[in-house]
């Protein structure tokens, strides 16, 4: 099984075990070998696409033209239980608990972090901080202003962050870390649906900002690793402006630019890593699946959660394009 990405416009029909994609490039693709659902162009859903998402517990994540992440269709058969669903509430409302929770998913988020900086011989001065969510997250922020520069003393200017901006994204590098965050919020947003758990609940960001905020805060140990080392595999790789276009004061991914992101992502999660102080290697889609589960397991139990640091993943070839300094295409 595995996910699959729709990028033409298209109408989605179905019958009893087969998904119709009716369009440019028709296809047929069989229930079992469908994980997931990601459409990133103009779509018609029947409702018989939704009554077998439902039946065979199909995830359909949802993008717009762009591809910025809106959300997800959630198969109704997998509910949190009863019991799990208090235990989210009680951590949400227990400030020290939550703070608890906050802090240890901010912390690994740091120490992944710095797993990426090592192999150049760069690491964080500052540390995550705070008594209180809301000044954890003003921590947070602080770090990431030094991440990003440290960062930006290895790229090139054309792929420079500088400053993250969003709405619209200004520089390449907003586009390619924007469109791959909403992919791997996607993902975990699927992960925590099938650990059983209320992706509306969350302990870091609040509940009004997005549809499913605890994907974001589980995410969040896994953009160092994923999302900001594709950054550099895409820098490194010498692609540029062929994976950009501008559209009024934004600037975005075309279509050859998301299904480059997409690959980097695809291939990233098949490969085998061993996090710092575990004795067997898992893929890193494994070990992303067992993020929420850990959570799960924390809240049943009421104990500490244990999330792993993910090593460096990136190439050889690409730590030696970025540390001989070889970037110097002029935004």
């Amino acid at each position: 099984m595995k996910d699959y990405y729709i990028f033409q416009n298209c109408k989605l029909d179905a019958d009893e075990h087969v998904l119709h994609i009716e369009g440019d490039k028709s296809r047929r693709l069989p229930v079992e070998e469908i994980a997931g659902l990601h459409l990133l162009s103009g779509y018609t859903i029947t409702s018989g696409v939704i009554d077998l998402a439902a039946k065979h517990y199909i995830p359909i994540h949802a993008y717009n033209y762009y591809g910025v992440y809106h959300g997800t269709f959630f198969p109704p058969p997998v509910e949190p239980t009863g019991s799990i669903l208090i235990s989210q509430v009680k951590s949400r409302l227990d400030e020290g608990r939550r703070l608890e929770l906050a802090r240890c998913i901010l912390e690994t988020s740091n120490r992944s972090t710095n797993a990426l900086l090592k192999p150049f011989d760069l690491e964080l001065s500052k540390e995550i901080e705070g008594e209180t969510v809301e000044s954890l997250m003003l921590s947070e922020a602080r770090v990431r202003k030094e991440y990003y520069a440290l960062l930006d003393t290895i790229l090139s200017p054309f792929w420079s962050i500088v400053k993250r901006e969003r709405q619209p994204p200004r520089r390449p590098a907003d586009a390619v870390l924007g469109f791959a965050n909403g992919i791997l919020y996607a993902k975990m947003a699927g992960w925590i649906h099938r650990a059983g758990l209320d992706p509306r609940i969350s302990y870091i960001h609040g509940e009004s900002r997005a549809r499913n905020p605890l994907a974001l805060d589980l995410a969040e140990v896994m953009k160092a690793p994923l999302s900001e080392a594709i950054l550099l595999e895409i820098a490194a790789s010498g692609s540029e402006r062929s994976l950009i276009t501008e559209v009024g004061e934004g600037v975005y991914l075309n279509e050859k630019g998301r299904k480059t992101i997409i690959q980097f992502i695809e291939e990233a999660l098949k490969k085998s890593v061993r996090p710092a102080g575990k004795e067997r290697e898992d893929t890193v889609e494994i070990w992303g699946n067992s993020v929420p589960r850990k959570l799960h397991r924390c809240l049943v139990e009421e104990n500490k959660i244990d999330l792993p640091v993910m090593p460096c993943m990136l190439s050889s070839s690409t730590m030696r394009t970025l540390m001989n300094g070889r970037l110097s295409v002029p935004y």
